[in-house]
């Protein structure tokens, strides 16, 4: 093994807003040099300590594209060999730079890592050393994503894409390669790369914090064969980046909607782009043709039973949908169903997806968290069939990228299962885990989830998930509920008793008090359920709001702050676990309409667990 000790410079992604991501980033790489890793301020300095950067051009300099304010980069001192593991998954980072002794088994390492993780690395000497650039793996996810959106077709993907990369890297002077590269270099969000995006869906998994705490729970463990569980599995965030790191995942979730997404999610980027751009070609030419009254070919009797849209009586009653109104939107809805009947079986589950997406799209529900189900509705401009056609052309070309890293970088997806399920009780044939990445449902007294469900009755209508009769009955059975067993505060904490007391002597909260006593002790129960899954040793990270605020509705002051993430460390400690850490991390919010609470700073806590043994 070689054994040689390189001087590693992490260039940080120019797009790391808030400190919050720096503490991620930090953690990520003390989990692969630990005590090694410095945050530097001022990147263009680092030339004076290692001189052999002080040369490099275009985008491979030291402080192109870098962070303004704050910690720039990290430098560390390390072995070598792993350089490969840092290329293939660390999550933050740009670029790395690594100089090293020029020696043959240098050599030989570089060479093998150009063989196994694509043309991400370039090199050259130096004098007695060599220098050497590589942009990680996910720093490529990250720019494909938008490559993909400035380019027009599948084909045009892949070759924007080559592009990038050898511009990147300093391969080429190709003006438009160079102009792809700065846009990639420039983006403010990247969240939506690989299939990330496929769904609207509230407050969904951070992809980069998702794998930044896999990568420091792997790097814990140490090398043997890791296998991960998600228990409120949500949109699927985990599994995915699960996937991408190559270690295999289980995700279970209690919401059909959730689940038929997330297994959409996994499947879309093994897709066959040939294949999707044919069936998007003949679907969009379906869509076309209905538009236009051309339905000679196209009438749903070959192709089995559709029931007609229709909307359960609860959304009837509000005044905005107009009969007119829904009449018009049972028509869109009914002109994708035909569509998506019609399509390849193979690539139905990400249609059927796409089509739930674009009717949240179009149908917009915001409950308000009342405990009485009041919702404000809008609907959008486009229609449903031009909001599930652009997807559809979008999706060509994310499957492109996907078969493009697959192919490029030889990025192999580990197997992911997804089951409908409830946390509080894991199914026994799921095996046993030694890493688990989750974020559960934040308390209801904040978040309103009595109507969580209700939200997505267009979609699981439309889907044939539900019938119209049984949504108009559907509650959300899922960790703290509006309904369930009355409850004995006595097998509360004080602290959980101190919160449900003061609600039911608040007359406006007093509908909260019972649901929130439940999901105190739902998440009791789902803790107990995790440590009975989880292998000795093993780790638990589990994400949660920080705390959730009161306020008095005139004045907006401050009437009780709940420490929702210590109460849940406090439950899992309960059970068995053992509580490593609590870090808080600041996260950008972009919806300024959620009042009042949009006037704070928004923190979310990462609670890490250990499982007593090993």
């Amino acid at each position: 093994m070689n054994s040689q000790q390189a001087s590693f410079v992490f260039k940080l992604r120019q797009n790391i807003a808030l400190e919050g991501d720096l503490t991620l980033a930090k953690m990520e790489l003390d989990a692969f040099l630990p005590g090694a890793v410095q945050g530097v301020a001022d990147i263009a300095a680092v030339a004076q300590r290692i001189p052999q950067l002080a040369e490099l051009r275009k985008f491979g300099t030291l402080d192109s594209y870098v962070r303004q304010n704050g910690i720039q980069a990290y430098i560390a001192n390390g072995p070598l060999t792993l350089l490969p593991d840092l290329m293939r998954r660390v999550s933050f980072i740009q670029r790395i730079y690594c100089v090293i002794r020029d020696t043959e088994e240098a050599r030989r390492l570089l060479i093998e890592i150009e063989n196994t993780l694509g043309p991400v690395i370039v090199y050259h000497t130096d004098g007695d050393f060599i220098v050497v650039q590589a942009i990680p793996h996910y720093a490529l996810f990250e720019f494909s994503d938008v490559v993909a959106r400035h380019s027009g077709s599948a084909a045009e993907t892949k070759l924007n894409l080559n592009a990038t990369l050898n511009a990147l890297l300093g391969k080429t002077e190709d003006r438009h390669a160079i102009k792809l590269a700065k846009a990639a270099l420039s983006a403010r969000s990247t969240t939506s790369h690989l299939s990330h995006d496929i769904h609207y869906y509230k407050a969904k998994f951070f992809p980069r914090l998702a794998r930044s705490m896999l990568n420091v729970c792997a790097q814990r463990l140490g090398d043997q064969p890791h296998h991960v569980i998600d228990n409120f599995v949500g949109s699927g965030t985990t599994l995915l980046e699960a996937a991408s790191l190559g270690i295999p995942s289980v995700g279970l979730d209690i919401d059909p909607l959730s689940v038929l997404i997330a297994r959409a999610k996994l499947q879309a980027v093994r897709l066959d782009s040939d294949l999707l751009v044919r069936e998007v070609g003949r679907t969009l030419q379906l869509l076309d043709a209905r538009e236009r009254g051309q339905l000679i070919l196209f009438d749903r009797s070959p192709f089995g039973e559709i029931e007609t849209p229709a909307f359960p009586a609860w959304l009837m009653k509000n005044r905005k949908m107009t009969p007119e109104i829904a009449a018009e939107l049972s028509k869109e809805i009914d002109a994708v169903q035909v569509a998506v009947a019609t399509c390849s079986p193979q690539v139905r589950p990400l249609f059927r997806v796409l089509m739930s997406d674009a009717i949240s799209r179009k149908i917009r529900m915001r409950f308000l968290g009342t405990g009485v189900g009041r919702f404000s509705l809008t609907f959008a401009r486009t229609s449903i069939p031009d909001i599930f056609s652009k997807s559809l052309r979008q999706y060509v070309k994310v499957v492109a990228t996907s078969e493009w890293l697959r192919h490029t970088i030889h990025l192999r997806f580990a197997d992911a299962r997804v089951v409908k399920a409830d946390a509080r009780h894991i199914p026994d044939d799921l095996g046993r885990f030694d890493i688990l990445v989750t974020s559960p449902p934040y308390l209801p007294a904040s978040s309103g989830r009595e109507s969580y469900a209700k939200a997505r009755a267009p979609s699981l209508i439309a889907l044939g998930i539900r019938k119209r009769d049984e949504v108009d009955d559907l509650v959300d059975d899922s960790i703290g509920s509006m309904y369930g067993d009355e409850i004995d505060l006595d097998m509360l904490t004080e602290c959980e008793r101190d919160l449900v007391e003061w609600l039911r002597r608040d007359e406006l909260r007093a509908i909260k008090a019972e649901p929130t006593a439940r999901y105190f002790l739902d998440m009791r129960r789902a803790f107990s359920e995790m440590r009975r899954v989880m292998l000795p040793g093993a780790y638990c990270i589990v994400v949660s709001g920080k705390q959730s605020t009161f306020y008095q509705f005139s004045t907006r002051k401050a009437l009780y702050v709940v420490p929702s993430a210590q109460i849940l460390a406090d439950e899992a400690q309960r059970v068995g676990f053992e509580v490593e850490s609590l870090h808080d991390v600041q996260l950008v919010k972009l919806n300024r309409n959620a009042r009042p609470r949009s006037l704070d700073d928004y923190y979310e806590t990462i609670i890490t667990l250990r499982n007593p043994g090993g």
